[in-house]
């Protein structure tokens, strides 16, 4: 399959993507964390630039008709508010973090799904 990679935005990168009905579209989402990440409280997801949960919106609106799987970059301590409030979106979703580095600097991935259940 060709992969094309571009330099822009998400609204004006979402705005050429086309996707049948019954095909799968997936989503790798890891806009920059800025100041949404604290070393003692977590990633906040409302506080990426921009924030999950506006690209989420774009994502569910461009492509109601599909089945949607979003991959989303996080770390392994997340606000338990903004994650909730991501997790809403989804009809399925799932939290791993992987232990590749030491304790307090691990990554982690948010997996939710809209159109399906795996």
């Amino acid at each position: 399959m060709p992969i094309d990679i571009l330099n822009t935005d998400y609204l004006s990168g979402l705005a050429g993507i086309s996707v049948a009905p019954d095909e799968l579209l997936i989503a790798f989402v890891a806009p920059p964390w800025g100041d949404a990440l604290d070393r003692t409280s977590g990633l906040d997801l409302r506080r990426t630039t921009p924030p999950i949960a506006e690209i989420l919106d774009s994502l569910l609106h461009r492509f109601s008709q599909s089945h949607l799987l979003c991959a989303i970059q996080v770390y392994e301590v997340v606000d338990p508010v903004s994650m909730a409030e991501v997790r809403a979106c989804f009809e399925w979703s799932t939290f791993r973090v992987y232990e590749l580095n030491a304790p307090g600097q691990r990554p982690g991935i948010l997996l939710g799904t809209k159109g399906w259940v795996p």
